[in-house]
């Protein structure tokens, strides 16, 4: 069976962690050049956006994790990391 949405699902989660990366360094940037009135909302949104990164962060893991535990030999990394025999005993 082929498990399309948790790979689409951490493709989205990687692609939103790099954009936001990207929008948060670049809020932190304008925070140091502006005046301190406006550097409040710049840093306001730049913490809004790195804890949107963080959870992004976190939403790749816990995919990546799924897959292999699911063990989603479909998935290249899946595949070359994980194997049923892993499993423990009982």
């Amino acid at each position: 069976m082929i498990h399309t949405f948790i790979g689409n699902l951490g493709h989205a989660f990687v692609i939103f962690s790099f954009v936001s990366a990207l929008v948060a360094t670049y809020a932190y940037f304008q925070v140091t050049r502006t005046s301190e009135i406006e550097a409040a909302s710049w840093r306001r949104f730049a913490r809004f956006t790195f804890i949107a990164h963080g959870l992004a962060v976190l939403g790749v893991v816990a995919t990546l994790f799924a897959i292999i535990y699911n063990h989603y030999f479909e998935y290249h990394y899946a595949y070359s990391h994980s194997s049923p025999s892993l499993l423990p005993i009982i």
